[in-house]
């Protein structure tokens, strides 16, 4: 199964259900340290499509409807990188459709 996510800018992004992506969250920890100024991400998940459905508590739905894991994902992270280009960092909510392929 094949992954097309296609951003505000019409740019699309196809992927396997075995194709790695990281997705990371904005660090605002930094906001109660003082004045350490500095800026992070915080990597919330390695893996692939596959590895989101094993931890997924619904595990079931998530085979029934793929698209679901991968939307809450999405959702809870702010930027994605792929394996294959881990210097691309795409952000989250310029997302605007996210679909399946066989």
């Amino acid at each position: 199964m094949q992954f097309i996510m296609t951003f505000s800018n019409n740019e699309t992004v196809t992927f396997s259900e075995t194709d790695l992506l990281h997705a990371w969250k904005n660090d605002t920890t930094y906001l109660n340290v003082g004045d350490d100024q500095a800026f992070y991400l915080d990597e919330i998940f390695n893996g692939s499509y596959q590895d989101a459905i094993a931890t997924s508590s619904e595990q079931q739905l998530a085979k029934e409807r793929p698209i679901l894991a991968l939307a809450g994902l999405f959702a809870d992270a702010d930027w994605l990188t792929f394996e294959t280009n881990p210097d691309k960092y795409y952000q989250t909510k310029a997302i605007v459709s996210l679909t399946t392929k066989d």
